[in-house]
């Protein structure tokens, strides 16, 4: 580890899952960053349990996706039942993704994030300070000005050029500067329960929510001979009592009698639905669970913060570098709150739709979806949202660009971190345009014959459904455009980025 810098790039305050990928993601690029963490050991108590290919896909851009894959379980799907059992409603999660990833990953948070800390420690330009708090910002023309203090007493301050707020639900930053939020009106107290399974017998399956309106709960399988319960706490419940060994025993017992378990972990959480109405303040914005959060139900909380942590590094590394002027910044903040507020919405709604307490609201919602003619997965829609048209989404973008499988290098991997511009013949990115790309943005410029079959196969077909012959892919793999030609879309990106 290099010496602590007094002046830095960036500053990220967290190191959890979206603070340590958003450093991850800058440092591979080579930008200066600082972290500061005020813990010295990662969370110890039950929170994220799930990653979809996005997610899975942003790890893989910091070479941690082989690591990481070994320790998970699929996710085989999410049944809605009634109390007595009836299958209200079923979310497939074996199902194929876009990224050629597995769709949908169970693991055990504590060595995921100690795998991904070590990784993002041992990059040359990034700096980790534990144990050290942030105790204020403040803002100037060209810089932040940070106060930390660590636990021996140590003042630290540092000169940032930006600071990234990715210190959680209670977000310190976000509440000195005064970040508005607004509220979905979604907010209930769940106990969060973390089992290790006696035997050597793995838990495969289906995660389950009983919609029970005595007790909503979600039963998860989990790596390791793991299991996690999140029973919803009722009005009766006392807290410290729904805490203790034997009472959490009880709750239990009924869905494992015949195998003895070991209670690791529990904990009490509220879960809410809040979204930042802001999530920039001249050089600070939020990321994670200090910009939004969400009730766990669709397993999006820190799926979303890793996209906003994919979103962000690449632009805070174009104006970094001058090759883009601050105003791009701006666009994190348009792309990225609409996008996860969709996600907040749908988490909410599905929330109210099961954790339905009154027992004649519940007979009559149990009626009306076992009546549904449609397939049980077919009753509980859920797909991520493109992002809005912007001035970085244009024609036929917005979509996470496809990664076909079947190749031994996977095309990120060969595209690297930059843009990409992909097209069916030479001709498309012939002299012009293409040179701008390469030149100017660094960008990965290749026709459909320079690529693995693979990977020919896959993005000839995307171009075929989207009516294109080229296509342009940002950093964090959504499609900026798609199109006939280059031309317009090229004048148009270099106006916007000066050059």
């Amino acid at each position: 580890m290099r010496p602590r810098p007094d002046t830095v790039d960036v500053l990220v305050v967290g190191f959890g899952p979206v603070g340590a990928v958003l450093a991850g993601l800058l440092g591979k690029r080579g930008v200066d960053v600082l972290v500061l963490e005020r813990d010295y050991e990662v969370f110890p108590l039950p929170r994220a349990a799930h990653v979809d290919h996005t997610g899975l896909r942003t790890w893989q851009e910091l070479n941690l996706l082989d690591r990481l894959l070994p320790a998970m379980q699929a996710n085989l799907g999410l049944d809605f039942l009634t109390a007595n059992g009836e299958l209200l409603a079923r979310i497939p999660g074996d199902q194929s993704s876009s990224s050629g990833l597995p769709s949908s990953m169970y693991f055990f948070q504590p060595v995921l994030d100690s795998a991904v800390r070590e990784a993002v420690a041992a990059m040359p330009s990034v700096t980790i300070r534990l144990g050290t708090e942030v105790v204020g910002v403040t803002s100037a023309d060209d810089h932040v000005r940070v106060v930390a203090a660590a636990a021996d007493g140590e003042r630290l301050e540092v000169a940032a050029k930006w600071v990234v707020a990715c210190d959680g639900a209670a977000s310190r930053v976000r509440d000195q500067i005064g970040f508005g939020v607004e509220d979905l009106h979604f907010e209930e107290p769940w106990l969060v329960v973390d089992l290790v399974l006696d035997g050597e017998r793995a838990e495969p399956g289906r995660a389950i929510c009983r919609c029970d309106p005595g007790r909503p709960t979600y039963s998860i399988p989990m790596p390791a001979r793991r299991h996690r319960f999140e029973f919803r706490l009722m009005d009766d419940d006392d807290p410290a009592a729904m805490l203790q060994p034997g009472r959490i025993s009880e709750l239990v017992t009924p869905w494992f009698p015949d195998r003895p378990f070991e209670l690791e972990r529990a904990a009490i959480y509220t879960f809410h639905g809040l979204v930042a109405r802001k999530w920039r303040h001249q050089r600070i914005f939020l990321a994670g669970d200090a910009a939004h959060q969400m009730p766990p139900f669709l397993g999006q909380g820190m799926c979303s913060g890793l996209r906003d942590a994919a979103n962000l590094a690449w632009k805070l590394d174009l104006v970094i570098r001058g090759n883009a002027p601050d105003d791009l910044l701006n666009t994190y903040a348009e792309e990225r709150r609409a996008h996860v507020r969709s996600v907040v919405e749908s988490a909410v709604r599905i929330g109210r739709l099961i954790c339905t307490i009154d027992p004649d609201e519940a007979a009559e919602r149990d009626r009306r979806m076992l009546s549904d003619t449609r397939p049980p997965s077919q009753r509980i829609a859920f797909t991520l949202p493109a992002l809005r048209p912007g001035s970085l989404v244009r024609e036929n973008g917005g979509d996470l660009f496809v990664q076909p499988a079947g190749a031994d290098v996977r095309l990120d991997d060969a595209i690297g971190s930059r843009f990409a511009v992909l097209a069916r013949t030479p001709a498309l990115i012939g002299p012009g345009p293409a040179d701008w790309w390469r030149d100017r943005m660094g960008a990965f410029v290749a026709t459909l014959g320079q690529l693995l079959p693979a990977h020919a196969k896959g993005v000839l077909s995307w171009l075929d459904n989207h009516d294109s012959d080229v296509v342009v892919v940002r950093p964090d793999r959504y499609v900026l455009w798609a199109g006939p030609d280059l031309d317009d879309v090229t004048r148009k990106i270099a106006a916007l980025l000066g050059g």
